[in-house]
């Protein structure tokens, strides 16, 4: 049995990204638009940006909509990818682009509500995403992919909180993969290292040689583009990266090597 990878690299339905609003989850979702994905995504509290980014897909001619979302809200959660599922007929790549505000601490020093934190709403909505949306790409053996951290690679001094929450998510991608496989279900992890999106563009800002550190760290001499994460994303998701299952894969300009 052969497919034609190349004559439809998606089945028919849409893409859900949760946290489509953000930077990251923002380029996600243009370039599933791009490639003529349906896209459904969520926000937390930025509506402002999230109607932007609806019209942005809708101006290329793509079906887009947003759903305000907790994503430790467990019911909450099921109910959107239901309702997202409804409204497209099927939903054949689910992405968690999800997580707290992301302050650089030393561990010692992270007070325990930032912990519960990140683990009610970082692992735990991950954790709520995923289960959600197994039911609907064992339909259509669809993908799942969450976004981790290089930090599961090389762990930065003050970076600690989220190399532990993130490497949840990676263990919980390959729990995903062994387990759903036999239904043609995929799953993957992209472990992002530096981006130019708001949240690391300002801490470049704020911490006083940080920029010139960097510098030197990223093997390419530069941060990466949001595009190219989405790239990353997108080729994961569909029929292009088909035999790719429990990965994760690590996009961070050479920064971990």
């Amino acid at each position: 049995m052969s497919i034609d990878i190349h004559n439809q690299s998606f089945p028919d339905g849409a893409a859900f990204v949760l946290g489509g609003s953000g930077g990251l989850g923002r380029g996600i979702c243009l370039t599933f638009a791009r490639w003529g994905v349906p896209v459904a995504f969520t926000y937390h509290g930025n509506a402002a940006a999230a109607a932007e980014l609806t019209a942005e897909i809708k101006a290329m001619g793509v079906e887009a909509i947003a759903y305000q979302l907790n994503a430790g809200d467990r019911d909450a959660v099921f109910q959107t990818v239901e309702k997202a599922a409804l409204k497209f007929g099927a939903l054949h790549s689910v992405v968690y682009s999800g997580g707290p505000a992301f302050e650089p601490t030393f561990f010692a020093k992270i007070k325990p509500e930032v912990f519960k934190d990140w683990l009610d709403n970082d692992v735990m909505g991950c954790i709520n995403l995923a289960q959600a949306a197994i039911p609907y790409l064992r339909n259509t053996r669809g993908a799942f992919v969450t976004l981790s951290t290089y930090q599961n690679n090389m762990v930065e001094v003050r970076g600690s909180i989220s190399a532990i929450s993130k490497s949840a998510l990676d263990r919980m991608i390959a729990a995903i993969a062994k387990e759903e496989g036999r239904y043609g279900v995929r799953a993957n992890s992209v472990r992002a290292g530096w981006f130019a999106v708001k949240g690391p563009l300002q801490l470049l800002e704020d911490i006083p040689g940080l920029r010139e550190e960097k510098a030197k760290a990223i093997p390419v001499g530069r941060l990466g583009y949001p595009e190219e994460l989405g790239e990353t994303v997108v080729f994961l998701c569909s029929r292009r990266g088909g035999f790719i299952s429990g990965q994760n894969i690590v996009a961070d300009g050479g920064e971990s090597l």
